[in-house]
């Protein structure tokens, strides 16, 4: 039996607003990461800041080093300073710095290249476009994406903020939403690797992000009922 998204999307709809299709909501792979500057900061319940508190305390008490220990003689710290301000030392640690450097820069581009040739490319637009903005809307609502839906009105995502071990009832809100006048086309981008429900989120301002439904055929009901308006 196939997950209900209607009923979770009916309770958002507007007075005298058409709900077309309601479908889940899949996080496609390799979308960008939203910058820490354009981040919201996450709200923690008072339990979890209980819990964090209390592990700071024990870790913070395990990293403090043990009193009368030789790194607390004036000794210990007169040989350490002339091993840091060696020049011989700090040429070695420059040299190994930039290698590492390297290393990383190299392996990066190959992961990326790598996912482009799974994935594609998954947004056209900086932070300042719809695209962009869209995308960190999602992101800062937090909790888990399960739904999407689109309207005679707009296309919104909801957002699950019930989270935990324990099984609790949905608390669900709308992560981002997008007016229908401002979408200038859901563009089908089946592909051949999983998962196969990519259709791109196309703005009228000409940016675009990859969004994506768990099964093809969620895909081109959510395209096939916009193009059909």
């Amino acid at each position: 039996m196939k997950p209900d998204h209607v009923t979770p999307c009916r309770q958002f709809l507007h007075p005298g607003e058409v709900l077309w299709e309601a479908r889940q909501y899949t996080e496609y792979p390799d979308l960008p990461l939203v910058p820490a500057q354009l981040r919201a900061p996450r709200q923690r319940s008072a339990r979890k800041k209980g819990i964090l508190g209390a592990l700071g305390e024990v870790l913070d008490k395990a990293s403090r080093p043990p009193s009368g220990t030789a790194g607390s003689r004036p000794g210990g710290r007169l040989l350490d300073n002339r091993l840091v301000n060696n020049p011989v030392t700090r040429a070695v640690g420059t040299v190994a710095e930039t290698l590492n450097e390297a290393r990383e820069n190299i392996e990066d581009a190959v992961d990326d290249a790598a996912n482009r040739a799974l994935f594609g490319t998954t947004m056209e637009g900086d932070w300042a476009s719809m695209a962009g903005r869209f995308l960190v809307q999602v992101t800062n609502a937090g909790g888990s994406p399960q739904h999407q839906a689109l309207t005679d009105r707009r296309l919104f995502v909801l957002t699950d903020h019930a989270s935990g071990w324990r099984e609790r009832p949905p608390e669900l809100e709308v992560a981002a939403q997008v007016q229908l006048s401002n979408i200038a086309e859901l563009r089908p981008r089946p592909r051949a690797v999983f998962p196969r429900g990519r259709f791109d989120l196309v703005f009228v301002d000409g940016s675009w992000l990859a969004l994506c439904c768990s099964f093809q055929e969620d895909m081109e009901a959510m395209v096939g009922a916009f193009r059909g308006r």
